[in-house]
């Protein structure tokens, strides 16, 4: 360390000895040219004295295979961006770009994990080593997102694959989609509204059957934003551009209870009307039994 610094010392003091030797010009242009030379060959004496601190032999490795892992990253985030951005509507990001995903997370973490036969990381070099943190900042973009797409409850474990409940039912939402297409009938004329009768009748145990899976996989917490978005654009279709209805199929409970609701009222009124006879004739027979014992009290006494 001490030798360094002499180095350093004799060779910025031999600088000034030789920069005490060069010749100047009067004109301008000499001037610059002596300046520019002499900031070079400071930038190179300062660059040459830098491997005279490397403490470890595989240290000067690091940059080369940290360089490499920052291109990987550049790349994939390219990737994943064109991805997500094309699959945003409709909004299919978690089955187009988990594997994108799994592949960024899996730089990141060779970023911070060290060295094939080495104790050194990238992670300073690249995560730590500027204010503005670039390729945290957008590594957070992307956690951030994946997050609030809720892409996690469409996929397995790690991003390795979708779930069959969420391949299910993309399934049964394009069997819809073609059932629409198929019978879906265009209007003649621009005045002329769409009949979308047969629409209604021919695909309605398929939107049935799709509108069950749906409140399944809510009830589990197994809706991504890729389920949501297909079962919004499904219902939007089925009541406001075809005007179809799903039919109730509990109509004898709701009769039932609505029938047992509208009698209550003349229960209640019938009820009471039963308990103040009664209360009535309580309150009569007391006084005709004791009319008649005191009728029976005078036969006594004219007899």
């Amino acid at each position: 360390m001490y030798a360094s610094i002499a180095l350093m010392v004799s060779l910025l003091g031999s600088w000034g000895s030789l920069g005490a030797q060069w010749p100047f010009n009067d004109t301008q242009s000499m001037a610059s040219s002596d300046l520019v030379s002499k900031s070079l060959w400071a930038e190179q004496l300062s660059i040459s004295l830098l491997p005279s601190y490397s403490v470890q032999p595989d240290q000067d490795l690091v940059p080369n295979l940290c360089l490499q892992l920052l291109h990987e990253f550049a790349n994939i985030s390219s990737d994943l961006s064109n991805c997500l951005a094309s699959a945003a509507w409709p909004v299919r990001v978690c089955q187009l770009c988990y594997k994108e995903y799994a592949h960024l997370k899996a730089i990141m973490n060779r970023i911070g994990s060290p060295l094939q036969n080495s104790t050194l990381s990238c992670a300073a070099t690249l995560l730590r080593s500027d204010r503005v943190q670039v390729i945290v900042a957008l590594n957070d973009f992307f956690d951030d997102l994946w997050k609030d797409a809720k892409c996690a409850n469409c996929l397995e474990t790690n991003n390795t694959g979708i779930l069959n409940n969420t391949a299910r039912f993309m399934k049964s939402f394009e069997l819809l989609v073609q059932c629409f297409n198929r019978t879906m009938q265009e209007p003649a004329t621009p005045l002329q509204k769409a009949n979308y009768s047969e629409v209604c009748q021919e695909c309605n145990e398929s939107y049935k059957d799709l509108n069950e899976q749906y409140t399944k996989l809510g009830h589990t917490s197994a809706l991504c934003i890729d389920l949501e978005d297909a079962m919004n654009s499904t219902r939007r279709l089925w009541s406001k551009t075809f005007n179809c209805t799903l039919p109730c199929t509990d109509t004898v409970p709701v009769i039932a209870v609505s029938a047992f609701i509208l009698f209550l009222p003349i229960v209640f009124y019938l009820s009471s009307f039963l308990h103040s006879e009664q209360k009535k004739r309580k309150l009569i027979l007391p006084k005709r039994l004791k009319s008649g014992t005191s009728m029976t009290h005078v036969q006594d006494k004219s007899t």
